[in-house]
């Protein structure tokens, strides 16, 4: 199914969109697939390319290649109000991986913030063709303006069922690639969908 705007709701942050993937695809199989064949060297262990990664660091490259701006328009549609859901480890030493979710918030989004000065600007908007939800961006220069962005931070556990990846070259990789994309995304929409509505409320 197509991504339109009927296909976003309060807690779906991203899509996979599958049929604009088959559509578009320059080798006759997958879009998505010709751009991991182009970064086949991101996709296994250094210097053996028949060693497939970790699971973690297979999702975190798989998504990478996935969403923009590597793939524009993505093989994952992020919501056209949010900045950004991007894929990291954390520091602290135990190698667990986390994503962030990057949401620009309105000055009535900031519940405790009072006295904002009525001059100062706030996020530009402009409604998005293929959602019902506004592009967020920077206002012109000409007065001050508070531009608040939080990030949701979530921590990739069991429960997200990322699968092991079991290819590093073909379909079979493109395959493995798909399957660990779509567990992302449904662990984000799960996740960060009820935060990010108790954040901004449904509007």
């Amino acid at each position: 199914m197509p991504v339109t705007s009927e296909s976003w709701s309060p807690t779906t942050l991203a899509l996979v969109n599958d049929e604009h993937d088959r559509r578009n695809a320059s080798d006759g199989h997958s879009r998505y697939g010709a751009y991991l064949n182009q970064r086949l060297s991101w996709l296994h262990e250094y210097d053996d390319p028949d060693q497939p990664l970790p699971t973690t660091e297979f999702a975190t490259a798989a998504w990478k290649v996935a969403t923009s701006p590597v793939m524009s328009p993505g093989y994952v549609e992020i919501r056209s109000d949010l900045h950004g859901i991007t894929l990291a480890f954390a520091e602290d030493g135990d190698g667990r991986l986390l994503v962030d979710v990057h949401v620009p918030l309105h000055h009535h989004d900031l519940r405790e913030v009072r006295n904002i000065p009525r001059s100062w600007q706030d996020w530009d908007t402009e409604r998005h063709y293929l959602s019902p939800y506004e592009t967020l961006f920077d206002p012109e220069s000409k007065r001050p303006a508070l531009l608040t962005t939080t990030v949701v931070r979530l921590v990739v556990d069991t429960s997200w069922g990322l699968p092991p990846q079991q290819h590093t070259r073909g379909h079979g990789l493109v395959d493995d690639a798909k399957r660990t994309v779509a567990a992302l995304v449904s662990g984000i929409n799960r996740h960060a969908g009820p935060i990010l509505v108790a954040l901004r409320g449904e509007r």
